[in-house]
């Protein structure tokens, strides 16, 4: 039984990634969060923002339609009525 429970333990273990390397991820993923949000909201160049785009885009904004072209259409009244506007991430 305990050679069972430290080969299971040991399993656990080899399965998990290393908090070293979780936290590399989180860190790339945050900067790609936080290109995208400035590429598009702040500068609101959709072709900048585009390159983080997969086949599927949910827009959250309840007055801009989903898809590429919706976040295109957005970012285009954006620039065209708001175009100092800018937001942060907090």
């Amino acid at each position: 039984m305990r050679t069972l429970m430290l080969a299971l333990a040991a399993l656990a273990l080899a399965a998990s990634p290393a908090p070293a390397a979780d936290a590399r991820q989180q860190e790339r993923d945050k900067k790609t969060v936080v290109d995208f949000y400035e590429k598009a909201l702040n500068q609101k160049e959709f072709d900048a923002a585009a390159k983080y785009l997969g086949p599927r885009y949910t827009q959250h904004n309840p007055n801009a339609t989903d898809g590429p072209e919706g976040l295109r259409a957005f970012l285009g009244f954006l620039k065209e009525k708001f175009p100092n506007s800018r937001s942060e991430i907090k």
